[in-house]
């Protein structure tokens, strides 16, 4: 296979990567391109390939350089920092929330494009450690997660949310969700998962995708399979309830 021939299916690929990501349609790439959404379709299935006139256009649109165009690989010169900032610019930000983000190919990797990532990239785990001083100052905020994430803090009064799985090493002071699975010694508010949640303790309502392995829930409970010690509010499985001290 010739190089030419490499690049052409290298930016097809990109292209199309980059339109799914940002989620639009063929039509609406065509025309920023002013042209039919055949030839975008061409350029997607490898059949032809942009104008090289297109390339910055393209490159510009989707906020990464040509060389990532070409490559997949981020060449883009200047500072990383301007980068970063200008890709969290395009997401829907709060100003009351902490965001943890991943940088990757040259642009933030939001939630909707973790979501869709390889699974070898969905398993990365970034890890955190908030001291002591910062957990007192910061009471009562919230961190958002753009990934899975391991923490390990003091008892930190926060709600944290993660498209993942979370992980806790201290007491969490507030709620919790995730996309996978959430594993924490002490959660004092409410729990949610879109699989697994396995802690000692739970103060508040509990629901998860798939089970709920837990000693005490203070509130009520819902998932495919409950196995506790105790439940203090009510509880509802699919599956079955367990409970571990019988």
């Amino acid at each position: 296979m010739s190089e030419i021939e490499t690049n052409e299916i290298k930016i097809s690929e990109m292209i199309r990567q980059l339109r799914t990501d940002k989620g639009i349609s063929q039509e609406m790439l065509a025309d920023v391109c002013n042209v039919s959404m055949q030839a975008v379709s061409k350029w997607e299935n490898g059949q032809s390939c942009p104008d090289i006139s297109f390339l910055p256009l393209i490159a510009e649109y989707f906020g990464v350089s040509t060389d990532y165009l070409l490559t997949g690989k981020n060449h883009a010169p200047g500072n990383p920092d301007n980068n970063i900032l200008s890709s969290l610019s395009e997401q829907e930000l709060k100003d009351d929330v902490l965001y943890i983000v991943q940088y990757r190919n040259g642009k933030v990797l939001d939630k909707k494009q973790w979501n869709t990532e390889h699974q070898e990239n969905r398993d990365t785990v970034i890890n955190i450690q908030f001291d002591e001083e910062f957990s007192r100052l910061q009471s009562g905020f919230h961190v958002e997660v753009w990934g899975n994430v391991d923490i390990t803090s003091p008892d930190t009064n926060m709600n944290l949310s993660a498209g993942g799985n979370v992980n806790c090493s201290g007491n969490v002071q507030g709620n919790v969700s995730a996309g996978a699975s959430i594993n924490c010694s002490t959660v004092e508010g409410n729990a949610s998962a879109g699989c697994n949640v396995t802690c000692d303790t739970i103060e508040g309502c509990t629901s998860a995708g798939c089970s709920v392995s837990c000693s005490t829930i203070e509130g009520d409970v819902s998932a495919g399979t409950i196995s506790c010690d105790t439940i203090k509010g009510s509880a509802k499985a699919r599956t079955y309830i367990e409970y571990k001290n019988n």
